[in-house]
Formats: structure tokens, sequence, C-alpha cells
């Protein structure tokens, strides 16, 4: 059997398996610790493999709808629509902005409180949250699912402000915005997306202002547009 190894042109051909004799052709002796190979042997150790990623996500934009819920007010049940935008700068950052419309009632603690104590808390119900963020991927993998469907996926952090318009007063109440995220591609242009939110705001009551600290959970799905990408090679 002849082994060939393409290298940016010509067809270079090794011998068979065979102890070399010191008559080798090569200008240059090999190390020491290849001085017993043979020569196929020193071809496999020369070579390197670079797996293709499955997924290109630099210079395509991203679409996020998912729905969330709030955990951190327990007087009242905030549930939330969201549409994120991102724009996909390198396969490791992205900008982006998001709207959220928040949908409130009273929880059963809410009801409690008002029938058997009598006491009527201060209204605070989130209506909405428009903001911007900046995204960084420190993690990423896949994973076979059923069998011998692989998964890709990535970890992000996010950082990015806004504003926030609660039942309180229809002022915009400047808001930071801290959060990580998962997305695990099931095409290449559909993902799975999870994120926990966490919006920072001070809002004023009757009492006095205080910070508030809105976090949120949401799932939903990603679009990536275009739909596919093209690979580039070195030459």
């Amino acid at each position: 059997m002849v082994t060939s190894l393409l290298v940016g042109g010509p067809v270079a051909a090794a011998e068979p398996d065979e102890a070399d004799t010191g008559s080798s052709a090569t200008s240059e002796e090999a190390p020491p610790e290849e001085e017993e190979l043979t020569s196929t042997e020193r071809l496999e150790h020369s070579i390197r493999v670079l797996q293709r990623r499955p997924v290109l996500k630099a210079v395509r934009f991203e679409l996020a709808l998912t729905g969330g819920v709030a955990a951190s007010d327990q007087m009242y049940r905030h549930y939330s629509a969201n549409a994120t935008g991102r724009l996909h700068v390198s396969e490791w950052v992205s900008i982006g902005a998001t709207y959220s419309q928040f949908f409130s009632s009273e929880s059963a603690l809410y009801d409690k409180v008002t029938r058997d104590y009598e006491l009527f808390p201060e209204r605070s119900q989130i209506q909405w949250y428009a903001g911007a963020d900046v995204s960084l991927v420190p993690l990423d993998g896949k994973f076979v699912a059923f069998g011998d469907f692989i998964v890709y996926w990535d970890l992000y952090a996010s950082i990015g402000g806004g504003v926030t318009v609660t039942s309180r007063s229809d002022s915009l109440k400047p808001t930071g915005m801290i959060g990580v995220g998962l997305r695990m591609f099931l095409t290449k242009w559909l993902t799975l997306t999870f994120e926990l939110r966490d919006h920072i705001f001070v809002e004023d009551y009757n009492a006095g202002s205080e910070l508030t600290n809105n976090v949120v959970g949401q799932a939903g799905f990603s679009i990536f547009i275009p739909f596919g990408f093209d690979y580039s090679y070195p030459r």
C-alpha cells in the first residue's frame, strides 16, 4: 500500500512501512525520539487534523423569542414575552438589544396579606424593559443525544443596561442587566435557548427608594440568519 500526503499542491508518496537505513534523502536529521520510527509513522506524527466547527455564528444575526417567569417578587406573579436580536461579530462576541413585555397578577401571598391582616402593600408591577447588551461565549462543546444525534451547544454571559417601567409611574428607571444563557443547536439555524437575567433598578416607594432585583428565567427558540454558512479554509 502507498500512503499519500497532499501539502499545498504536489502529492508526496511515502514508502511502505520499512525501517530507515540512514541513507534517507531528507536534508534534516530526525529528532532523537523519532529515530526508531518508520517513514509512515513519522508522517502520522507530523499530520494534525483540525475538526470543522459544526456551526459558525460569526457575521450572522440571531433572533431569540422567549417566554419568562420572574422569581424575585413574592407579592406578584410576573410573566414576560421577550424578543432579543443579536449580531455576532465573531464566534465569541455578540451585541444585542432586548424588549420584554411583562404581564402581572397578584400572588396567593398578596391575597392572604390583604384578606387576613387587612394590609395593602404598595403596588409595583413591572410593565416592560428595553435595553442593550454585550455577550461573550466562554464555553462551547457538543454531546450525543438519542444514539447518533450530535448537539452543539454554547454557554454565554451577558452584561448591559436599559430602562424599566413599572406601575408606580411612567418614568423610565435606569436598569442594569447581567445574565447567563445556554444555546443548544437543533440545526445550523435553529436553537433551544435558555437564559437567566437579573434586571437591577431603583424603585420609589412612599416609604423611600429601594434597590430591586427582577430575576427572570426564560426559555424559547433562536433563529440564525442567514440559515447557512460557508467555511473558508487556509491555503
